[in-house]
């Protein structure tokens, strides 16, 4: 480099970008003309947030980060879409989130402290809820559902429609083909000599609902129960439903198994294809909504 050489550190804001005046944009970021970013937030080195694009406050989005740009489906047709970002959350160097397709929804959501980690994706039409962990190279395809408290550990694969329950874990490497059932540890073992089940409690995860002692020993020996042999699963959850009144998580297990064996593959959310997802009317603004083919929640 010769004495008269120099570096110039750029970043492209576009016009139309609202961006809070104490938000802190690192060099060589890109931020599209729709783009929000709330107070506070952190974007590292050369992150692009492109799209209609809404990040909160208070959120770290780490180097080389890519937000709100197309998804990949070949079904989607360049509509305005949506990526809602909320607060406090922690996406590390290189994670990539998309806006909504139409026949989706319209919308991807990340909700408020959740944890990325390096390489995760989250693809379009997601929901990601609050206080989730996901692991480094976690692949989300779309239409898939995080409750909050979840946590799945590195190089998973989840497949489209599915959801994983809330403060539910997944191990490492697992490919996630149907829904995992909330407060279960969710594996495979023996490097894939046994499928994808569930295989016992997540004792993390009833620690963190602050769940109380008794409850805890009673979905024990539910999750036991319901899974040791899923044989006649239906039949078991319908029982467990229909006898002694059940404290709030045993009932929300097996409302949560009652659903995804109403979907197809044991996918719950298979039942939203072709029509609005019940988050996207809860989240998407009023006036888009409004302006929907039919009105708000209508099929399309």
């Amino acid at each position: 480099m010769g004495p008269q050489s120099h570096l110039t550190v750029t970043r492209e804001i576009a016009d139309g970008a609202e961006v809070a005046p104490d938000a802190r944009i690192g060099p060589f970021c890109t931020i599209g003309p729709e783009a929000v970013i709330g107070p506070r937030t952190l974007l590292g080195r050369r992150v692009t947030v492109l799209g209609r694009t809404s990040i909160g406050s208070d959120n770290v989005i780490g180097d080389g980060s890519v937000l709100g740009v197309a998804p990949q489906d070949l079904k989607y047709r360049g509509a305005a879409t949506y990526l809602i970002v909320g607060d406090r959350n922690h996406l590390s160097p290189n994670c990539t989130a998309h806006v909504g397709t139409e026949d989706g929804g319209y919308l991807t959501r990340i909700g408020n402290d959740n944890v990325l980690d390096v390489g995760a994706h989250v693809a379009h039409d997601c929901y990601v809820d609050d206080r989730t962990h996901l692991g480094g190279c976690v692949l989300l395809a779309g239409h898939v559902r995080i409750e909050t408290g979840a946590v799945v550990e590195e190089s998973c694969g989840v497949h489209h429609f599915t959801t994983i329950g809330g403060y539910s874990r997944v191990g490492a490497r697992t490919p996630v083909r149907r829904d995992v059932p909330p407060f279960s540890y969710f594996t495979s073992f023996g490097l894939y000599t046994a499928p994808p089940a569930p295989r016992g409690a997540h004792e993390q995860g009833m620690q963190q609902a602050h769940l109380p002692e008794q409850e805890k020993a009673r979905l024990r020996g539910a999750i036991h129960y319901l899974f040791s042999d899923e044989k006649a699963l239906a039949l078991k959850v319908e029982q467990m439903l229909a006898g002694d009144e059940l404290p709030p998580p045993l009932r929300q297990l097996c409302e949560f198994c009652r659903r995804s064996l109403s979907g197809r593959f044991g996918r719950h959310r298979e039942n939203f294809r072709g029509r609005l997802p019940p988050e996207a009317v809860e989240y998407l603004p009023p006036e888009f909504l409004a302006g929907l083919p039919g009105g708000k929640g209508a099929s399309h």
